[in-house]
């Protein structure tokens, strides 16, 4: 199987051209975990696929180094498109080209340095900031009113987090500190916060210290 190893900002990412694979003789779920491992594998964030669409350009499916599948990732589908582009695989025009998602369809425009892309601008849409569209299920007895929900206490091993919600194609958990990232525990306390109950879909849990205005 032929694949490309390509990043955005550090995401990484296996990019396969699936267009001519059968779904249903591939597990591309188990092939995610075994080419991510950084170890035994080539090691990346998860794949990519390209596959052909029937209302955009083409169509992305992304797995994580887990094996679960994600709705979108910005950095993820702006290599995808310079890898589209690249290989004749869609033409560009005025607004970009029109990628499929699970999160729905974006539109990316690439950037070109003479005839060569070397970057490109994805248009992630509004951000959804009710509770139900991220999704997260707030505790009832919480009082928090319809809306977008910032400062939401959660317990988690023996921190007290205050996090933001957003979804921007897929659930995002926030939480500023006064530490440096760095200090944070996150190895521990992330993969807890990902697989808390009261996020339905997992979440994508970062970290903000304010260091300058």
């Amino acid at each position: 199987m032929k694949f490309t190893k390509m990043h955005g900002a550090g995401n990484d990412y296996l990019y396969i051209d699936a267009r001519d694979h059968d779904d249903f003789s591939t597990d591309w779920s188990q092939l995610s975990r075994s080419m991510s491992d950084r170890h035994f594998g080539v090691g990346s964030d998860g794949i990519i696929l390209i596959e052909d669409s029937g209302i955009a350009d083409l169509k992305m499916r992304m797995f994580n180094a887990d094996g679960s599948e994600s709705e979108m990732c910005g950095n993820g589908i702006r290599c995808f498109a310079k890898y589209a582009i690249d290989r004749g695989l869609a033409t560009p025009g005025a607004g970009g080209i029109e990628v499929e998602t699970l999160a729905g369809i974006r539109t990316v425009v690439p950037i070109y340095d003479g005839d060569r892309i070397t970057g490109a601008r994805v248009a992630m849409g509004e951000p959804l900031l009710e509770p139900g569209d991220v999704p997260v299920i707030l505790d009832p007895a919480s009082g928090y009113p319809k809306g977008p929900v910032t400062g939401y206490p959660l317990a988690v091993d023996s921190l007290e987090l205050s996090l933001s919600f957003v979804s921007m194609g897929n659930p995002h958990a926030i939480t500023f500190i006064d530490q440096p990232v760095g200090e944070f525990p996150l190895h521990t306390i992330g993969p807890m916060v990902e697989h808390h109950s009261i996020f339905p879909n997992r979440v994508n849990f970062e970290t903000v210290n304010i260091t300058g205005p």
